[in-house]
């Protein structure tokens, strides 16, 4: 019988054979594909995080800009006229629309088409304001001509807010480098010009009859020839309408710090001319030793001599005219203020008159906060601790001796020995003694 080795002995499965290096080539088949979906599904992600930070950015400033308010900052010399008040919305409703479009790659300092261009647009439906959209096929941002303009109480505004999102995928990058995005957003301006009316009656608008007096009748003559007869003139009542003052149409429109000074403006959109008669103005956290100097409105009309060194000030029994379909300027100084300035709350309530007809009270405050105080600052010193060590102050010690060192010097002791003859021996031996020792010997 004839044995086969081990070696030619066949089993029942099939022997595989695999080839070196195979798991690699097809790693690197699958590679490029998973890295291209993985690069798609980040930018993708991208995009969409920066198309939702710019509508984001939109809503923001739209639901700023239709409120009127705006930012004292931009206010160069305080705002006093509306043209000044609603140049300074226009950067106001900006920096909320920059506030609510972030984590984005932008830079407002390039130019349309390139990757991070950045810009907001505001605009309004004025007459003589013309709206241009955005392009995104030719990356061009929107424009408004002859300029920016925020609107006016009932207005229609307009936030628009255009990004050239950049690409980040190292393929589609070098045909594609950037994608152009736009939002806008759009809405109706409050009447934020219209102040509160302190508890005062609706009134009615009533024609006034004013009778015009006609030449009496004229005696007839009689004579004999019968003459027609003659028309006797009638007296006829001409309805004259005279326009009724509305303490709605009377109000302040803003008020705002300025260092030691408070100032308010006041509208009187009236026909009828309206005088000043009462001033409660309200500072509660201006601290001591500041005080309230003067009012001023078109003039000094109060603190000639007079001064208030506690909240609140109450001034009665003033007639400062304020004509009608005008505004003015009212205005507070401080004296003894802090070097940074006055800040706190402060509230103001004015009571104006009209003539032959009624009061009307209108209020604003504001608030300032407290700026921070400058803390002096060490300047850094060259050395292992910022500390300061105390100086040293020579004293004078008393020493006895001339000088306070030890020095070593050989002392007789007198020692006894035990033996036949009791002479005692000098042995030198060497001890310390100290040498001016002063009062511790």
């Amino acid at each position: 019988m004839k044995i086969l080795p081990a070696s030619n002995l066949t089993t029942g499965h099939p022997r595989r054979h695999r080839f070196r290096g195979q798991g690699l080539v097809e790693f690197a088949l699958v590679l490029p594909v998973m890295l291209i979906i993985i690069f798609v599904i980040v930018e993708l992600a991208r995009v969409l995080h920066a198309w939702l930070a710019i509508e984001n950015g939109a809503r923001f400033g739209v639901r700023y800009a239709v409120t009127g308010e705006y930012n004292d900052l931009y206010c160069l010399g305080g705002c006093d006229e509306q043209a000044e008040e609603d140049a300074a919305r226009i950067p106001s409703a900006k920096d909320a629309a920059r506030a609510g479009s972030v984590a984005i790659l932008r830079n407002e300092s390039l130019l349309p088409g390139q990757p991070g261009y950045y810009k907001v647009t505001i605009c309004s439906n004025k007459d003589g304001v013309v709206y241009f959209p955005s392009d995104s096929n030719t990356s061009t941002p929107a424009d408004c001509q002859p300029g920016e303009d925020p609107g006016g109480p009932g207005d229609r505004v307009s936030v628009t807010v255009d990004f050239d999102h950049p690409l980040i995928v190292p393929i589609i990058s070098s045909w594609w480098p950037q994608l152009h995005l736009t939002a806008k957003r759009e809405g109706i301006v409050e009447q934020f010009r219209v102040a509160r009316v302190v508890g005062l009656p609706a009134t009615i608008v009533l024609p006034s009859f004013t009778p015009t007096e006609s030449p009496p009748p004229t005696n007839t003559p009689t004579v004999t020839h019968t003459l027609p007869p003659t028309k006797t003139p009638t007296i006829t009542q001409t309805a004259t309408i005279t326009p009724t003052p509305d303490c709605s149409k009377i109000y302040i429109s803003s008020m705002w710090v300025s260092g030691d000074d408070v100032y308010a403006r006041v509208y009187n959109d009236n026909m009828a001319d309206a005088y000043l008669t009462k001033t409660y103005f309200k500072w509660p956290d201006v601290p001591s030793p500041a005080y309230v100097d003067w009012f001023e409105f078109g003039y000094r009309y109060w603190g000639d001599g007079d001064y208030d060194s506690s909240s609140p000030t109450t001034v009665d029994e003033t007639w400062v005219e304020l004509s009608g379909n005008d505004d003015q300027r009212w205005r507070t100084d401080f004296d003894d203020a802090p070097p940074e300035g006055i800040y706190g709350y402060f509230y103001l309530q004015l009571t104006f008159y009209y003539p032959d007809w009624d009061y009307c009270v209108i209020s604003r405050s504001t608030y300032k906060s407290q700026p921070p105080t400058r803390t002096p600052t060490r300047t850094p010193t060259w050395g292992p601790s910022p500390t300061r060590t105390p100086s040293r102050t020579p004293t004078r010690t008393p020493t006895w001796g001339p000088s306070p060192t030890r020095t070593r010097t050989k002392a007789p002791t007198v020692t006894r020995t035990l033996g036949p003859s009791r002479t005692p021996t000098l042995i030198p031996t060497t001890t310390e003694t100290p040498i001016g020792c002063g009062l511790d010997c």
